[in-house]
C-alpha cells in the first residue's frame, strides 16, 4: 500500500516556489519547465487560489463512470485495457495539482472521461528528485511527475521512468504533429516522455512598447513581423536606449539568458542525440554567439545583478527583460496597473541570428513521466491522455483565447466590505454591492492583443522555428551550474567566454563522461 500523502483541493501549499507564471491571472497557456534559480529564487507561501469563488471539485464524484468511452482512447498503444477506468494516481510534485493550472483543468478531464482521480504528495521544490529516489528505493514510486529539464537525459538513461510506447501510440494522429519531438527525447529507441504541447520559448524579450516610442525606436513586435527582428536590430536599439537613457540600461538578463540566445544559431550547447552525449560548447556557432554577448557588454548593455519584472523599480531602470515571457508579461501588466501608468507590455521572441539559414528558438515542451516501479502505468498514461486533451480541445482553446482577449471590467468575486458574492468576476452588471452598496474592487487581469497571441501561435509552430533542445540541465544540478558559469560570466563578469569554457570545459567533459559510460552499459 503506498504511503502518500491525501492533499485535498484547499491545502494551502507551503514552502511553494513561485513559477514563471507567479504574476499572472489569466495568464498564456503553457507553463514553464525547469525553472532557473535566478528567476525563482524566493520562497513564499501561496495563499488558497479557491478562497474568492468557494468552489470545491468533487473529483470523486466526477469520476464515478462505469467504463472510459472508446471515444476517448484515440492515441493508444497495445497494452493498453480498453474501456478501463484510471484509478487513483498517485503524484509526486512542488505544487498540488488540483490547484495548480493547468493540472486542475486537465484534472477534470482526468476524471470525467477516464475515471481518474489524483492524489498528491506535496514536497520543496529542491527536494523533489530526492524524494523520488526514497520512494523508488521503498518500492512505492508515484505514478506521475511533471517533466522537468533536468530529468532529460540524466534520469532517462538510469532507467528512472516508464517506456510508455506500450501505453501510447506516437504514430496515431493524436500525437502526429508531435511525433518528432516524442522522438527528440527517446533514448535508446524508446519513448519516455509524450508531451502535450511545445511551449514558447522559455526566454522571450519583454518590454514597454511606450518606451521605445519615446526614444523614436524601432518597435521588436514590428520587426518580428516584418521578419527583421535579429542580433543587430536588438543591439542597435540597445544602443539608441543608452544614448538616451544614460543612467539607465537596455537588457536585464539573468541566468541562462546566454545558452538560449546561443540555440538561435541552430547549435545547442549540450546535445543528446538518443545513443550519444556531444558537448557543442567550442563550436564555432556557440562562440560567435558569445562574442556577441561579449560586445553588448562592452556597450554597456547589462545591468548587472537582479531586476525582475515583478518589481517597479525594475521597469523604471531598464527596457528589456531578457526572461520567461510568460511570467515577465503579466508581471509587468500588473505593475502599470497597481501604479495606474501608462504601459504597452509586449514580448517577442529572441532575435534571429542574422547568419543563420532558418528562424531557431530555444524548444521546451510541457508535459509528464512516469517513474518507473509505478503500481499504475495505465492510469498514469491516461491522465498524459488527458493532457493531450486539453492542449488540442477547440472548445477549450477558443474559450481560453476568449479570456485572454478580453479586457473589459474584471472584479473580485467577493465584495470587500461584507463579503456578498457575486455571480461573475467579468461583465459584472452590478457597479456596487446590493447588500452594503460597497463600489466592486477591480481585480487585476492579464490582457493580450490578437498580435501578442500570435506571436505565442508562432513560438509553437513548427514551420516558422526550427527547434533547438539543449540538454545543458540534464546531467545533474553541479554539472548545470558549471555551465551556467561559463555562459552568464561575460555579461557578469569581465572574463570571456573562451577564458572560462578553458577553466571549466575538462569538468563539464568528466561529468558528461560518466553518463556517456552508463550509456555504454
Amino acid at each position: 500500500m503506498k504511503k502518500i500523502k491525501r492533499i485535498t483541493a484547499l491545502t494551502i501549499c507551503a514552502a511553494m516556489i513561485i513559477t514563471a507564471g507567479s504574476c499572472n491571472n489569466g495568464g498564456v497557456r503553457n507553463t514553464e519547465q525547469g525553472t532557473d534559480t535566478a528567476t525563482n529564487a524566493a520562497v513564499t507561501t501561496t495563499e488558497d487560489p479557491n478562497k474568492d469563488i468557494d468552489i470545491v471539485i468533487d473529483y470523486d464524484e466526477m469520476a464515478d463512470i462505469d467504463a472510459v468511452d472508446e471515444s476517448n482512447e484515440a492515441g493508444t498503444g497495445e497494452l493498453w485495457e480498453a474501456g478501463k477506468t484510471a484509478g487513483t494516481v498517485h503524484v509526486l510534485s512542488w505544487f498540488d495539482f488540483v490547484n495548480i493550472s493547468p493540472e486542475k483543468d486537465i484534472a477534470e478531464i482526468f476524471a470525467e472521461r477516464f475515471g481518474g482521480t489524483v492524489e498528491t504528495e506535496v514536497v520543496g521544490s529542491l527536494e523533489v528528485k530526492n524524494r523520488l529516489g526514497v520512494l523508488m528505493a521503498a518500492g512505492q514510486a508515484p505514478d506521475l511527475m511533471r517533466t522537468d529539464d533536468e530529468f532529460f537525459p540524466g534520469y532517462f538513461i538510469q532507467n528512472r521512468f516508464t517506456n510508455l510506447d506500450g501505453y501510447l501510440d506516437m504514430n496515431s494522429p493524436v500525437w502526429s504533429d508531435l511525433n518528432s519531438v516524442i522522438e527528440r527525447y527517446s533514448y535508446d529507441g524508446k519513448h519516455f516522455y509524450y508531451p502535450y504541447a511545445v511551449t514558447p520559448s522559455s526566454y522571450t524579450v519583454t518590454y514597454n512598447a511606450l518606451e521605445l516610442e519615446e526614444i523614436g525606436a524601432e518597435d521588436p513586435m514590428d520587426l518580428y513581423f516584418a521578419g527583421e527582428w535579429t542580433w543587430d536590430k536588438f543591439k542597435e536599439i540597445c544602443l539608441e536606449w543608452i544614448a538616451s537613457n544614460p543612467d539607465k540600461y537596455p537588457i536585464s538578463w539573468p541566468q541562462s539568458g546566454a545558452i538560449q540566445l546561443a540555440a538561435t544559431t541552430g547549435v545547442p550547447a549540450i546535445e543528446f542525440t538518443g545513443t550519444e552525449i556531444k558537448n557543442n560548447m567550442k563550436d564555432p556557432n556557440v562562440m560567435r554567439a558569445m562574442e556577441f554577448v561579449e560586445g553588448l557588454k562592452r556597450d554597456g548593455c547589462f545591468w548587472e545583478g537582479w531586476h525582475g519584472p515583478d518589481g517597479l523599480e525594475s521597469w523604471l531602470g531598464t527596457l528589456f527583460f531578457v526572461m520567461p515571457g510568460d511570467w515577465a508579461l503579466p508581471c509587468g501588466q500588473d505593475i502599470f496597473f497597481k501604479n495606474q501608468m501608462d504601459g504597452d507590455i509586449k514580448t517577442v521572441p529572441m532575435p534571429r541570428d542574422p547568419n543563420s539559414d532558418k528562424y531557431y528558438l530555444y524548444g521546451t515542451s510541457s508535459g509528464y513521466v512516469v517513474p518507473s516501479g509505478s503500481d499504475n502505468v495505465q492510469g498514469a498514461a491516461a491522465f498524459i491522455l488527458a493532457s493531450r486533451i486539453w492542449a488540442t480541445d477547440p472548445e477549450i482553446i477558443a474559450a481560453e483565447r476568449e479570456e485572454k482577449m478580453y479586457n473589459g471590467g474584471y472584479f473580485y468575486i467577493k465584495c470587500a466590505e461584507c463579503k456578498y458574492k457575486f455571480d461573475a468576476e467579468r461583465d459584472a452588471e452590478d457597479a456596487v454591492c446590493p447588500e452594503c452598496q460597497t463600489p466592486r474592487k477591480p481585480k487585476f487581469k492579464t490582457i493580450y492583443s490578437e498580435e501578442q497571441l500570435q506571436v505565442y501561435d508562432d513560438m509553437i509552430d513548427t514551420s516558422k522555428f526550427e527547434f533547438v533542445f539543449d540538454c545543458h540541465r540534464g546531467f545533474g544540478a553541479d554539472n548545470t551550474q558549471v555551465i551556467f558559469n561559463v555562459f552568464d560570466g561575460p555579461a557578469a563578469t569581465d572574463s570571456s567566454y573562451t577564458q572560462l569554457l578553458g577553466e571549466n570545459y575538462n569538468t563539464i567533459e568528466a561529468t558528461l563522461d560518466e553518463y556517456r559510460a552508463e550509456l555504454k552499459e
